[in-house]
């Protein structure tokens, strides 16, 4: 029950960062059946003509345009969620196999684009990744040099799993615990971070978090294993 709470707390990413950019900048193009003007931060998937058209991908919309959200690491996953069914209803392939070549071709980029969006903002850490990405600052091209003690604990708590599954040992209650709770802290304090725009901080515990992660995937598939979740 714990871990269930736990889980669903940071998926729901409802923290209390505030990262808001402005992402109103018109992008203006044209159609490419009516040929009118098309303001794609208004327009993201269909030109606002009588047929409807289907547009093709915009590479210059950041996801959370796409959602009509402002970049921030504090949003609702539940409308999130109504926004990517709604959306699409429209964009599904199945929908465009009586339509053009170049239709059913732009609304598999679309719908795969929408789904890859949804993905990323629907999980707290992918989403604080396309935050930082989107100041043009990745973890794979900007490496953070986290401390040796750091890393030797996690070295030590992987060693301890790998022994507590090899010798199915009890479940780690008490490492569980403690693990999740050091989560929940360095998730409250990537949304301080990101909202006093604090990147280098941001990128820190992100890298610790990633760490933490991997742990916490592998406490879940012992929880799985002892018939916990």
């Amino acid at each position: 029950m714990f871990a269930r709470l736990l889980q669903n707390r940071l998926r729901s990413g409802l923290l209390t960062s505030r990262l808001s950019l402005n992402t109103n900048t018109p992008l203006i193009e044209q159609c490419w059946q009516c040929q009118r003007q098309v303001d794609r931060s208004e327009c993201q998937t269909h030109c606002p003509c009588e047929k409807h058209i289907i547009l093709p991908v915009r590479s210059e919309l950041d996801y959370f345009r796409l959602f009509d959200f402002s970049r921030s690491f504090e949003i609702d996953t539940k409308q999130l969620t109504r926004i990517f069914r709604n959306k699409m209803k429209f964009l599904h392939p199945d929908l465009f196999t009586n339509k053009s070549d170049t239709e059913k071709q732009h609304s598999q980029d679309q719908s795969s684009l929408l789904n890859e969006a949804y993905k990323t903002l629907l999980s707290p850490l992918a989403r604080a990744h396309y935050l930082l990405k989107l100041e043009n600052i990745t973890l794979e091209e900007s490496p953070v040099q986290l401390e040796p003690d750091f890393l030797m604990r996690i070295m030590e708590i992987n060693e301890d799993l790998v022994e507590i599954i090899s010798k199915n040992e009890p479940f780690p209650m008490e490492l569980t615990i403690k693990m999740r709770q050091e989560i929940d802290d360095h998730m409250k304090q990537l949304s301080t971070a990101l909202n006093q725009m604090d990147l280098t901080k941001a990128q820190e515990i992100l890298a610790r978090l990633q760490y933490f992660n991997n742990i916490n995937d592998k406490l879940i598939d012992l929880e799985v294993k002892h018939g916990i979740i």
